[in-house]
């Protein structure tokens, strides 16, 4: 994306804000779900010298769902899958400045008591001090698509069981537990969308952008903090951005056809104080054509490259506000099984 000066100053406030979503916060674990210990320290360090507002995940998700207004400068940070690394690197900077975060927990995980996740008594501790434990599914499973050898029932009937037996087991060890659910790997469908809705979830996924009124909150956005993805200046960017207002997509779901190789989404804008003419997207690192489709610049189409195998594919599109120094995101994640219908490796 271009490079974009942002002053604090420029920053207008509304019903939006940003969230966070962390992993491992070590120097020893894998690149893609890690952020080394002085990085998220000078992430922290931002957010307190430039007077961020951190704020509960709860609380935002309630005033933005309802309209309300969110100060300027307003974050919620989230940690995915519960590890130790968080325990030992994150928790004691966040706890220095008493501030709230979110940690989405597979309790089957957690049960199992070896590997790199914290234990019990580990995440009670932070709960005392102020942290939020949330529904992650009990066994981190792909979850937006049947696998090859699973009926529509069978496979409604697993994410049903994945979502509330995760909720009872994470009953059992805290004392208040949101009904807050992150998809694992990122990874939704609009039917399960619908069953998340009516057990009365708010989903989160791992696609970029900012939370606000327009948002999906069967699927919202967080900016992911990984290597390579983390550094200050985008940092500084990404913690000031609005959502784009995108009103539909076609297709609705992200979940590929093995038989059709090339994503193609065409998305349909609502209002905002944003510079259409201006809007980019991106994937992998590359730019794509914007085809628009009507004069009014309310719809426009973009294909990817074709998907080579397995796996998710993210399109991002920006555009710069036209009343203040900042950018509109939006994030749209393509999901690929393999050949014979069942999902990937993690």
């Amino acid at each position: 994306m271009a490079s974009v000066a942002v002053a604090d100053s420029d920053v207008s406030p509304g019903s939006t804000g940003v969230v966070l979503m962390y992993h491992h916060v070590a120097a020893d674990t894998p690149t893609s779900t890690s952020v080394r210990p002085e990085r998220f320290r000078e992430h922290i360090e931002h957010l307190e010298e430039h007077d961020f507002n951190i704020w509960p995940l709860a609380r935002l998700v309630a005033a933005a769902r309802a309209g309300e207004p969110v100060p300027e400068r307003t974050v919620a940070l989230t940690f995915d899958d519960a590890y130790a690394s968080v325990y030992e690197n994150a928790w004691p900077l966040l706890a220095e400045r008493d501030w709230p975060f979110t940690v989405f927990v597979a309790p089957a995980d957690v049960d199992r008591g070896s590997g790199p996740y914290a234990d019990w008594d580990q995440l009670r501790e932070m709960e005392r001090g102020g942290a939020t434990m949330a529904n992650h599914s009990m066994n981190h499973p792909h979850m937006a698509a049947p696998a090859a050898d699973e009926s529509e029932q069978e496979w409604r009937e697993r994410l049903r069981a994945e979502i509330t037996d995760a909720q009872a087991r994470l009953e059992e060890e805290f004392d208040a537990v949101p009904a807050l659910f992150a998809w694992p790997y990122g990874e939704y469908s609009p039917a399960a969308q619908a069953l998340l809705a009516d057990l009365g979830f708010v989903g989160f996924g791992q696609h970029s952008g900012a939370v606000g009124p327009v948002s999906d909150f069967t699927a919202l956005p967080r900016f992911p903090m990984a290597v390579g993805f983390d550094d200050l200046e985008s940092f500084r960017l990404k913690v000031r951005t609005r959502p784009l207002p995108v009103t539909a997509t076609e297709p609705a779901s992200g979940v590929m056809d093995p038989r059709q190789r090339t994503p193609r989404l065409t998305i349909e804008l609502g209002d905002g104080h944003f510079a259409a003419g201006q809007l980019a997207c991106y994937s992998r690192g590359r730019s794509l054509e914007v085809e628009w489709l009507d004069e009014a610049r309310t719809r426009f189409r973009v294909e990817g490259d074709e998907v080579a195998g397995p796996g998710r594919v993210r399109v991002n599109c920006t555009a710069p506000a036209t009343d203040a120094n900042q950018w509109y995101w939006y994030s749209f994640q393509w999901m690929m099984p393999r050949e014979d219908g069942n999902w990937y490796e993690g």
